[in-house]
């Protein structure tokens, strides 16, 4: 045990007042005074008179019978943001950053509170006027109310020492301040005036025996040494070892991942959530914990929710419902994301499951969240949060399942806390809106700091003030680069610099800074007799350089550290003989008719592997939200409307009969029946994406139809007609768009495309990747079919791409001898490229009945580049591992 810490708990075991820097350091010599006690043999002792320095001032507030006026951070920050919004309205002052601007403001206050200052008779720039008109006002209305500023807080205790409104104590140490504020300089003053005795407790003890100076490669690279060396320690039996991290607030996260990884690599993949074998001594924000974003995220629910905000509500386990109807409500996920919409509203959502007899936990979730909405009228803060509490009761929050010890721990600070903080409101608030209630409890939730409550490990990762007064075996200080300490001065915009500087207040100045950064590094040495100081040498690719206050008496060297305990290494050192499995063939299917039409021919030929999971087991992306109307709805109104048309007109004569008005007046008359069709059963978008796309497709189509009126004449005698057609073992239902009769006799076989990625080319590849038209082609005697083509609809490129039994019956379609690919299958004659066809068609169906799913893809590009299976394939390792070969 270090001799200051002997010298403190003899001195409270005498009855001593100990004030501390921080909450940290108060719960550490408590914790060691009651390891002593109990050394000592005793079973009762008295509490001592340990607090840290903030807590001891609002103890005697609460003695003076003042604890009632002090105002908590919430209630500050929320009076300074009406002050700034009252006096900034209608000038340019509006623009500001309303929260940022009040915390500067409340950092400004409470500087002058401690130094005792006032800004009148200052020389004062606009901003600094301004803010000393907000602080005023402020303090006048605080004088009004009796409330009292925390800034102003060890200024009433030290008036209340002085009056003998408090008792003064005999003899008061103080613990772990790098430098005293005036407060403290204060209190001081008036122990010692009485009579007692007030010192600071000197933390600088003899000079570590051994520090090492370590350069790292990279902020990642030196936290992960850290790791390591501190995994070693712990191997060897080490039993307090620290990690003082200057930045540990920006550091966190990533921190506590690779710590994780190499300290304690079996809880990366374990379900406890506790810290057993290291901790953090910075938390995280409520509004990070998922169980209580998902209350603010069902609190937050409007009359019409984004998909993604619905998606959230059906996959939260946080709900009512949400392991009972878990499969229902993925699958209705899946129904809604059909539909391609962004947005639900709550009442179209009720209208959806109102049929859902495996949904009525859902059903009644989204009745009571339409409840919800209505409420319009403004109540107190205090008013909202019984509300919300009631609201989230109602809604099955937390869920079903028995919460772990994190959620838990959440949710007790959720209550005792979030929900506290709009109560405390109550007293300086108006009545306020639903929206403006959440929005308060929203940013709560982001300001107060969670952390479990768990026992603290071996290996401690603290933040720079919070290493105050700690000692340890082992200790590794990072960060050390010369733009971390001394850091850059921060003066506060709303004091005069000046002023600042004369009083030393801190970030003031760079002489400040340096002083403040020295005084830390000396603590720090005497903290542990075995030191690492490291810094990295590269941010990306902007060099760094190591701070000038790492002691000139730690050696240049590497720490020894553990190897790699990650599971990744771990995998890797175990070096265990990876099973090769060749899994290229599903179970076979019985022969009939199969679902999927031909695009199971399709993805069979673009990839065997896309087909088995696409078409045998229903494996497929879920649909994604577009904007307006998206791709696959406009091409199915486009395909509808031109139904209509032909079913109209019949044939090439009829539509050539029609002037310009008449076709457009068609081309209307069929929009606006298709529209009125197709949203009868679904969700219809604004009626202004509506009028775009009618006005969108007449234009379209009147370029269309001119084309149309170019061809050799036609009669239309199908259009959108389903087929049955045996290929191989299968039976293959297709829908064709349309097919033409000609003047000779023959029939023209046509597939509406409105993509750019058409290839008439691909009717004469191995495997054949265009099947749907040639699975027809064959189908049919062969005198008949005269042709197949698809008919791009895009507007300035509408145009036929086909191939023939003869040029000239289509234009733009050529005849197949004119195609290379046709002379390189030896393809001499159409019924010889209707033989090819099918045999290609027929191997394509038994492959596929044969339940061949070997990852094969016909052609990177376009059997991969829009796939969305590459993620379960894994088609770009397999490239990667073979150089892209």
């Amino acid at each position: 045990m270090a001799n200051y810490l002997e010298n403190v708990i003899s001195a409270a075991a005498d009855g001593a007042l100990v004030l501390t820097a921080n909450k940290r350091l108060f719960r550490h010599l408590r914790d060691q005074f009651d390891q002593r006690m109990v050394a000592a043999g005793k079973q009762v002792w008295s509490t001592p008179q340990i607090f840290s320095f903030d807590g001891w001032l609002k103890r005697c507030l609460e003695e003076l019978g003042e604890g009632w006026r002090l105002l908590n951070s919430q209630q500050q920050q929320w009076l300074w943001e009406q002050e700034i919004e009252t006096s900034s309205r209608g000038t340019s002052l509006e623009l500001l950053q309303l929260s940022k601007t009040a915390e500067k403001g409340i950092q400004a206050h409470r500087l002058l509170c401690e130094y005792g200052l006032t800004l009148e008779g200052e020389f004062l720039t606009g901003d600094q006027q301004i803010f000393y008109r907000w602080q005023q006002n402020y303090q006048r209305l605080c004088e009004k109310r009796q409330w009292l500023d925390p800034g102003e807080l060890s200024r009433r205790i030290c008036n209340a020492l002085s009056d003998r409104s408090l008792e003064i104590p005999d003899s008061v140490l103080l613990v772990g301040f790098d430098q005293l504020s005036p407060g403290l300089q204060q209190l001081m003053a008036i122990v010692d005036s009485a009579g007692g005795r007030c010192r600071e407790v000197s933390l600088q003890g003899s000079q570590a025996n051994r520090m090492i100076r370590f350069a790292a490669q990279d902020g990642r690279h030196e936290v992960e040494m850290a790791a390591r060396w501190a995994r070693r320690l712990l191997d060897q039996g080490a039993a307090s070892i620290g990690v003082v991290v200057p930045d540990l607030q920006v550091r966190r996260s990533q921190i506590e991942r690779l710590f994780r990884d190499q300290i304690d690599p079996q809880a990366t993949v374990a379900l406890d959530d506790d810290e057993a074998v290291f901790g953090l001594s910075l938390g995280v924000p409520l509004l990070e914990q998922g169980v209580v974003h998902a209350a603010l995220e069902l609190l937050g629910s409007g009359r019409r929710l984004t998909l993604e905000q619905i998606s959230f509500i059906l996959r939260s386990p946080y709900l009512g419902g949400a392991v009972a109807e878990g499969d229902s409500r993925a699958r209705f996920d899946r129904k809604l994301r059909s539909f391609r919409q962004q947005s639900f509203t709550l009442s179209r959502l009720k209208s959806l499951l109102s049929n859902k007899s495996d949904l009525t936990t859902l059903a009644a979730t989204i009745d009571r969240l339409q409840t919800a909405v209505t409420q319009t009228e403004q109540v107190l803060p205090g008013l909202w949060a019984e509300r919300f509490a009631d609201e989230l009761y109602l809604l099955g929050w937390p869920g079903e399942r028995t919460t772990s010890s994190s959620e838990y721990q959440a949710i007790k600070v959720w209550q005792e806390k979030g929900l506290a903080a709009l109560v405390a409101l109550d007293s300086l608030q108006q009545p306020i809106s639903r929206g403006r209630a959440l929005q308060l409890l929203r940013r709560s939730c982001q300001e107060i700091e969670f952390q479990l409550e768990s026992v603290s490990g071996p290996v401690q990762v603290v933040g720079l003030l919070e290493s105050s007064g700690l000692n340890f075996d082992h200790l590794w200080v990072m960060g050390m680069g010369e733009m971390v300490l001394p850091a850059r001065p921060q003066p506060n915009p709303f004091i005069p610099v000046k002023l600042q500087q004369q009083y030393e207040m801190p970030h003031a100045s760079a002489a400040r800074e340096l002083q403040f950064a020295e005084q830390v590094i000396a603590r720090l040495q005497g903290a542990s007799d075995d030191i690492v100081f490291s810094y990295p040498r590269h941010d990306g690719d902007t060099p760094l350089q190591p701070s000038p206050l790492i002691p000139v008496a730690a050696v240049e060297g590497i720490p020894e550290v553990a190897e790699e305990q990650d599971v990744v290494a771990l995998l890797k050192k175990a070096k265990v003989p990876l099973e090769q499995l060749a899994d290229l063939r599903g179970p076979a299917l019985a022969a009939g008719q199969v679902d999927g039409g031909t695009q199971l021919l399709k993805d069979q030929a673009l990839c065997p592997f896309r087909a088995f999971i696409h078409h045998r087991l229903n494996g497929e992306k879920l649909a994604e939200a577009t904007p307006g109307i998206d791709p696959m709805t406009r091409g199915s109104l486009l395909h509808l409307v031109l139904e209509k048309i032909w079913q109209q007109l019949h044939d090439q004569s009829n539509l050539l009969a029609l002037n310009e008005q008449q076709r457009a007046e068609l081309i209307a008359s069929r929009v606006d029946i298709v529209f009125a069709e197709y949203y009868t059963t679904r969700m219809a978008p604004p009626e202004s994406l509506l009028q775009l796309e009618a006005e969108r497709i007449s234009i379209l189509l009147t370029e269309w139809l001119e084309l149309e009126g170019e061809r050799p004449p036609f009669r239309v005698v199908e259009t959108e007609k389903q087929h049955t057609e045996q290929i191989g073992p299968l039976q293959v239902s297709l829908k064709i768009d349309r097919i033409d009769d000609l003047d000779d006799g023959g029939q023209f076989i046509i597939d509406y495309k409105t993509g750019a990625n058409i290839d008439s080319k691909d009717f004469l590849t191995q495997p054949l990747i265009e099947p749907q038209l040639p699975v027809y082609a064959v189908a049919t005697a062969d005198t008949t079919t005269a042709g197949i083509a698809f008919a791009r609809l895009q507007r300035g490129k509408c145009e036929f791409s086909g191939i023939a039994r003869k040029e000239g019956l289509l234009k733009g379609v050529k005849e197949f001898s004119r195609y290379p690919q046709a002379e390189d299958l030896g393809i001499g004659s159409w019924e010889e490229l209707r033989t090819f066809w099918q045999q290609e068609l027929t191997q394509l169906a038994t492959d596929y009945a044969a339940g061949e799913a070997a990852v094969n893809p016909y052609d990177t590009k376009k059997s991969c580049e829009y796939c969305d299976l590459t993620g379960l394939c894994r088609i770009g390792e397999t490239n990667s591992s073979s150089g892209g070969e």
